[in-house]
């Protein structure tokens, strides 16, 4: 293998680069992103950048440069040509390659309906979180954030830390409900504590504006909330459009691929192509499943592992690779709890406080599926996480076929 692309900068493509280099490849390297910025990392934006005690500077993926890659910043992948082996870029040029590490990663999920010139926002990246910024040194002290996963609940906490009064929009009923149990109303309690007005169990009908500028949103239940500033924080979409017509997509838009991080063709029913590897929030990975199928993750510890593996396997090739083999982790901070999980929570069918106590903020969660223990969650007690952790390791290896070593 003489020339290998990767497509996306985010932590996954930087953890491919140096695997590769770390496994002796001394090929042609060619790393490629629609942004202009070094490699940065994403979980400190919504919270320790945003709130002012970490520089541009701390958020860098140290390193990602010294490893002899061609850099393509600022122009965007815009076709895979599977039968030519071509990665094909917006400003027309063409990049062969033997082998191709598919790390695009996500973008924010932009509101459906019509949205204020001004004063509406999405975070995901560095820019965004320097438009966010510039909005609440300029004079915003309130914000209505609509949507109460992981990244609008982050922000509500950094925000409401900075002094902003925040409003936090959720039509589910309840914050972070992915995660299942009673971590949700610990959280929705801590949140209430540190001034934040949650407004759970209705959604956004629209938004007024005055000259372009948001000035009200308007809910579902017939409310109007006055507010200089609205960031939607809705979800992510794959960044991966650019796949259409690569035969490699799903409908969802995720990446499928086998254990071993080929990718699969045919929209994920076909065979793996033994030179494209896929890691990161776009893959969904059929070695991490729930009932209904494989699941795809956004977490930092899986796009890291992912990338690393990927990068290993597409150069040992598909008789020597490795399956992955990762347990998902996860972990947070806000409104001063720290929230940590294991495995997939929220998958199962029952679920257990195994530690602590919700009302006095700290609680271990375990969740199980059939019997078996799927994942676990806990606010103030991550101590106790790594044991859930071995155990659901070791389930992975019986089911697999394969004995489990240790405890």
């Amino acid at each position: 293998m003489r020339e290998v692309v990767v497509v996306g900068a985010g932590l996954a493509g930087v953890r491919a680069v140096e695997s590769l280099r770390a496994q002796g490849f001394a090929g042609r390297l060619t790393v490629v992103s629609d942004e202009r910025e070094l490699p940065y990392d994403r979980p400190p934006l919504t919270k320790q950048l945003l709130s002012g005690t970490m520089t541009e500077a701390d958020v860098r993926l140290a390193g990602a440069e010294d490893l002899g890659a061609r850099w393509v910043r600022g122009t965007a992948a815009v076709g895979l040509d599977r039968e030519r082996r071509r990665v094909r870029l917006a400003d027309g040029a063409e990049l062969p390659y033997d082998g191709v590490v598919l790390t695009p990663g996500a973008k924010a999920r932009a509101w459906s309906g019509a949205v204020p010139r001004a004063g509406v926002l999405t975070v995901r990246g560095l820019d965004d979180v320097r438009r966010l910024r510039a909005e609440v040194d300029g004079g915003a002290r309130e914000v209505v954030i609509v949507g109460a996963g992981f990244v609008g609940v982050e922000l509500a906490s950094s925000l409401s830390g900075l002094g902003v009064r925040v409003t936090l929009v959720e039509p589910f009923g309840r914050p972070l409900r992915a995660l299942g149990g009673t971590v949700s109303g610990v959280v929705a309690e801590a949140a209430g504590r540190a001034g934040v007005v949650l407004r759970l169990g209705t959604g956004v009908r629209g938004f007024r504006d005055d000259g372009g500028r948001v000035v009200a949103v308007e809910l579902v239940d017939g409310s109007v909330l006055p507010t200089p500033l609205v960031v939607v924080a809705i979800g992510m979409v794959p960044a991966t459009d650019w796949l259409a017509e690569s035969g490699l997509a799903l409908p969802s838009g995720r990446i499928h691929c086998d254990e071993r991080l080929f990718a699969r063709s045919g929209g994920g029913s076909g065979a793996p192509d033994p030179r494209v590897v896929v890691a990161g929030d776009a893959a969904c990975c059929d070695a991490v499943r729930a009932a209904d199928g494989p699941v795809a993750l956004e977490h930092w510890s899986n796009a890291a592992a992912q990338g690393e593996l990927a990068a290993r396997n597409l150069l040992a090739g598909p008789a020597a690779a490795e399956p992955y083999d990762h347990v998902p982790s996860f972990w947070t901070t806000a409104f001063g709890l720290r929230i940590k999980s294991v495995g997939l929570p929220g998958t199962g069918d029952r679920t257990v406080a195994e530690a602590g106590d919700p009302a006095g903020g700290a609680v271990l969660e375990a969740h199980y599926r059939d019997g078996r223990l799927v994942g676990a969650v806990s606010v103030e007690q991550g101590r106790l996480l790594s044991a859930y952790a071995r155990r659901l390791r070791g389930e992975r290896m019986i089911a697999s076929g394969t004995e489990p070593s240790g405890t």
